[in-house]
């Protein structure tokens, strides 16, 4: 049996050597000094070594106590050095469950995780979303004692108010299982699968008619029903053909006015690919006035009022069409449609009109290298439009005056 004396004396040598103690632990010294305590013990006839520790870190007695449970799972048929690492796992999990394991926490490190590339807008609805209807539900539970029952409620309950919000939802709850998979914190995703939710509808954004653009466009040439750089957002999104978030959060780097052109990057494109747009004259001027309306050193083409660094907010424009009356009949989406069916209608190649609306009719490596393909084209078409857009406003004004003219009431 060793002694703590004899322990302490001795010395290194030119090659390692042991000093037993009992019961197959003994003390390894190195040509370099240290002391290593270890115990060789076999199971089934294979010979295994515990390493218990460092001398003085772990003194005589400890060593011994180590010994000795190491022992008692040698006896059970146990690998103690095994048993050693799953019970440091368990302590680790514990630890992890009870630190990082509620429903917020994962929730949180899941939005950060994928957070990058998702535009700000949509990053703000996923958050609202989540806050809404998620977090006031499972905020402290620990994750991995959700049960699919349990979710399924809640996401039936969302999709009776909201089934686009609950079909994001169930979207976002994927994710976030997937991530708690992925960080040890359960096994298995009871998230439902998509089968249970409604199908989404299908129906298009609503479009007004040639005509109808006519009316509108003479409404918004009346100054006094709304801002003026809300009426400037919403002929942009007529003349350009974007969609009204491209418009929305456009910046004054994007533009050049002396070339008459706009280079939306592909950060903000919902096809992440840049995107040229050609400015008509119409455009041209409407981005001069505006230019003369928003603080020199803005960032943004439409700062919000209440925050100049933060775009216009996005229901603005739709809230205009319904304060003017076409509530359920025209969105400024809406306004793409009316260009595709125009310029359809009148035979302009397709491939102009898809790019025009930033669809791409080609190859993903062929629209790669080609974001400027069709310049002069497109260019002609988005001056055409312009130019039906003023004739639609003129006819519009005409049947105005038209009553008062043949004295009909």
């Amino acid at each position: 049996m060793l002694t703590a004396v004899q322990i302490k004396s001795a010395k290194p040598a030119a090659k390692s050597y042991k000093l037993t103690d009992s019961g197959g632990l003994f003390l390894l010294v190195t040509p370099g000094g240290q002391k290593y305590w270890r115990y060789k013990f076999r199971i089934g006839g294979v010979e295994g070594l515990d390493a218990l520790g460092a001398f003085p870190e772990v003194s005589l007695a400890e060593a011994r106590q180590a010994h000795a449970e190491s022992r008692r799972c040698v006896a059970q048929g146990i690998n103690p050095v095994h048993a050693r690492k799953d019970r440091k796992q368990a302590l680790a999990l514990a630890y992890l469950e009870r630190e990082q394991g509620s429903f917020a926490t994962v929730t949180a490190e899941w939005a950060d995780a994928t957070s990058q590339g998702l535009r700000p807008a949509t990053r703000r609805q996923r958050e609202r979303e989540i806050n809404n209807d998620l977090l006031p539900k499972f905020h402290a539970r620990q994750i991995k004692t959700i049960k699919r029952v349990e979710i399924t409620a809640q996401l039936k309950s969302v999709e009776r108010r909201a089934p686009e919000v609950a079909r994001n939802l169930r979207n976002y709850l994927w994710g976030i299982f997937e991530h708690a998979i992925e960080s040890g914190l359960m096994d298995a995703n009871p998230v439902p699968s998509i089968r249970l939710m409604k199908k989404r509808d299908q129906a298009n954004h609503p479009a007004l008619s040639l005509e109808q653009i006519g009316e509108l466009l003479v409404q918004l040439d009346d100054r006094s029903q709304m801002a003026e750089q809300t009426r400037i957002a919403m002929l942009l999104v007529m003349l350009t053909a974007c969609r009204k978030s491209e418009i929305i959060n456009g910046r004054w780097a994007e533009i050049d006015l002396d070339a008459g052109e706009w280079e939306i990057p592909a950060e903000r494109m919902k096809a992440k690919r840049a995107h040229w747009v050609p400015l008509s004259p119409q455009a041209i001027e409407l981005l001069r006035e505006l230019r003369r309306i928003v603080p020199v050193g803005q960032e943004f083409l439409f700062p919000n009022r209440r925050d100049p660094k933060r775009p216009m907010a996005n229901r603005s424009l739709n809230a205009v069409l319904e304060r003017l009356g076409y509530s359920g009949i025209g969105t400024p989406h809406g306004m793409r449609a009316a260009f595709s069916t125009y310029f359809n209608s009148v035979r302009v190649d397709k491939d102009v009109i898809e790019i025009c609306l930033a669809h791409s009719p080609m190859s993903k490596t062929r629209g790669a290298y080609n974001r400027h393909e069709y310049m002069a084209e497109r260019r002609a078409v988005l001056e055409d439009w312009a130019n039906k857009l003023d004739a639609l406003r003129e006819s519009a004004l005409a049947s105005e005056a038209a009553p008062s003219a043949t004295g009909k009431p």
